[in-house]
């Protein structure tokens, strides 16, 4: 319903800027129980212009006083700033944005500012920007254009005036803790390097394919869906050259300081070579003769220029008007989009001539412990979020690209050196990783109990693992499912894929030492000693010594059939309403269990199987206990 609705006014509003651009409406006469501002095209501080300027500057007057208004004008709980930034604003400009060059910029500015004056209210306002940066990314990875606008196109991924770019800039330089944020923290440093990988995944996943073939980029793209999306009636789903030339340039210099990444220079190789191919040759774009209209006219050796919009089916140029039509030639759509609005442009001329990158295998990262002598990740998108975590317990990061902690862990993992996966790795379709252990050992997979419960999935991989009856929760309210297995020193041990990446995180893995079985040795020596006495003067002692052989008994090994999981009545490998159900008949005599199920069935502590192991199981369905007692 609230969707609805703010569709409802985004919709009115657009209406009144348009009849207030055609000169039916003036702008303030909108009247819905109050007046309402268009307020799209607000004028702002020069930007562009303050941030080229000599580095001294920004200790200046003039630049302290701007610096003044952009703490003073700092939007409360976003952290944002609005277009427009000292104006009053309704509606969906109203919130923290990126598009004109907006936060950004502010952040860019608070900065340098700080740098030459050491005033910390400074850095700490940029900081709050740099939050609101973090708050309008996905999961996905895609930046938003403006902040809590939900239902409209200002929540699509936008790439639309280098917004997500001027974004991904400032994450790569705090991340290195260069350029202008030489000054953050090494805590902010590390999220904006996770935020920039995902950025760049999402950049990759966002590309185009048509008929199997890699292409390019679109100008929005759905947040969810990631396919390229509309956003005002004469911005159509299509594929966007001019967004899609700075996308390849920002790629493309990744890539080559990143030469690891074939991924990257793959998706940079598969886009110059699209440019390549829509390149529009023997024609111009421009004004005619007395300055009134834009036609394209033919000239021998124009070009090359692109259309800005190539249609996502046939990759033929596209253009739109005001009624959201769709049209294949400029000429037909109305005089005032054709000569207000760039349909054409040169912005692929730098791209076509940029040589091909070179595409390297991906390196699969490889990180070193103790007990984990090496792991090898085979998701190499994500593997740098990978790490190897020491001292596992209550308050550890669970994942290198999540801030998840652990809320609760059974005693049988407290300190144990673990894996940190990525979260993302739940994407990854392969086996994500090999791990190699130094000696024995347990080692415990957590893995989210939703993938149990609620899609009825356990990764096949597992099949050979006890599912034990331990559990361990996050700070995200997710609950794990743990497995175990022993491995041998020196032993291989593939970690395989999620199965699925909805609605569930990545498991995580931890490892202990496996301490070998007690061996207890008994040895018992009885001594018996007789004396007889004869009638003679000579008494004769007789020792008779008996010696018990030495034993030795040693604990078997536990194996797959004797391991005990509390609960698991028909012995299934999970703890669900079905094992209640068969309890309960084998409490009241009306069905028998197998050896291993009536060992399982003992849920209340207690021997024997009655009504108390019942309520112990039914307590645990319930999640009223989190263990059973024994």
């Amino acid at each position: 319903m609230r969707n609805s609705i703010r569709k409802g006014t985004a919709a009115l509003l657009s209406a009144a800027v348009l009849l207030s651009s055609a000169g039916m409406l003036p702008q303030t006469a909108f009247q819905a129980g109050q007046i309402l501002t268009a307020t799209a095209a607000a004028e702002d501080y020069p930007w562009a212009t303050y941030l080229k300027k000599d580095a001294s500057w920004f200790g200046s007057s003039e630049a302290i006083s701007v610096a003044n208004d952009i703490v003073k004008y700092q939007i409360a709980n976003e952290g944002g700033w609005r277009k427009g930034m000292n104006v009053e604003q309704t509606g969906d400009w109203a919130h923290s944005t990126i598009d004109n060059d907006v936060t950004t910029s502010q952040i860019r500015f608070l900065m340098r500012t700080y740098k030459q004056t050491g005033n910390s209210s400074y850095l700490d306002c940029a900081m709050r920007g740099v939050d609101c940066l973090f708050k309008m990314q996905y999961s996905n990875g895609g930046y938003m254009q403006n902040l809590n606008t939900p239902g409209t196109y200002h929540a699509h991924i936008t790439l639309n005036d280098a917004a997500y770019l001027h974004v991904a800039e400032i994450m790569q330089e705090m991340s290195a803790k260069s350029g202008d944020f030489t000054a953050v923290s090494d805590a902010y440093a590390q999220k904006a390097a996770t935020s920039l990988q995902k950025a760049i995944q999402c950049l990759l996943d966002m590309q185009v394919t048509v008929n199997g073939v890699k292409t390019v980029w679109g100008q929005q793209h759905d947040e969810n869906t990631l396919k390229p999306a509309g956003a005002r009636a004469y911005e159509l789903p299509s594929l966007c050259t001019s967004e899609s030339a700075g996308v390849i340039t920002f790629l493309y210099n990744y890539a080559k300081a990143h030469p690891e990444r074939g991924d990257i220079a793959e998706s940079v190789n598969a886009a110059i070579t699209w440019f390549k191919k829509a390149a529009l040759y023997n024609i111009k774009f421009d004004w005619n003769s007395d300055k009134s209209d834009k036609v394209v006219t033919k000239q021998d050796g124009a070009g090359p220029i692109w259309a800005r919009f190539y249609t996502l089916d046939k990759e033929v140029p596209l253009f739109s008007d005001r009624d959201g039509g769709t049209y294949y030639d400029v000429s037909q759509i109305s005089q005032e989009r054709r000569t207000g609005y760039a349909w054409y442009g040169n912005w692929g001329k730098n791209v076509i001539n940029l040589p091909l990158l070179e595409v390297a295998a991906p390196t699969k990262p490889e990180y070193h412990g103790e007990l984990i002598s090496q792991i090898t990740v085979n998701d190499t998108a994500n593997g740098t979020n990978w790490n190897i975590g020491t001292k596992l317990g209550v308050g550890s990061k669970i994942y290198g690209d999540r801030d998840f902690t652990v809320t609760y862990l059974p005693s049988e993992l407290s300190g144990a050196e673990y894996v940190q996966t990525a979260c993302d790795s739940k994407s990854f379709t392969g086996d994500l990783a090999e791990m190699t252990v130094s000696q024995d050992s347990i080692v415990y997979v957590l893995l989210d109990l939703r993938l149990l419960t609620e899609q009825g999935i356990v990764p096949n991989w597992l099949s050979g693992w006890t599912h034990t009856n331990l559990t361990a929760g996050s700070s995200n309210t997710v609950d794990y499912e743990i497995y175990a297995a022993r491995v041998k020193a020196g032993q291989t041990v593939t970690l395989g894929s999620n199965m699925t990446a909805q609605s569930v995180v990545n498991y995580f893995a931890a490892v202990q030492p496996d301490v070998p079985e007690e061996t207890t040795t008994t040895t018992t020596t009885t001594t018996t000693t007789e004396t007889t006495t004869t009638t003679t003067t000579t008494t004769t002692v007789t020792e008779t010594t008996t010696t018990t052989t030495e034993t030795t008994a040693t604990s078997e090994s536990i194996t797959e059939q004797q391991r005990k999981l509390t609960g698991d009545v028909d012995c299934s490998g999970l703890v669900e309403l079905a094992d209640a159900v068969l309890l309960a008949k084998a409490a009241a005599g009306s069905a028998e269990l197998s050896v291993q199920g009536a060992v399982n069935a003992e849920c209340d502590g207690a021997a024997g199987i009655n009504s108390g192991d019942l309520t112990a199981m039914l307590n645990y369905l319930a999640g009223i206990i989190d263990r059973f007692p024994v």
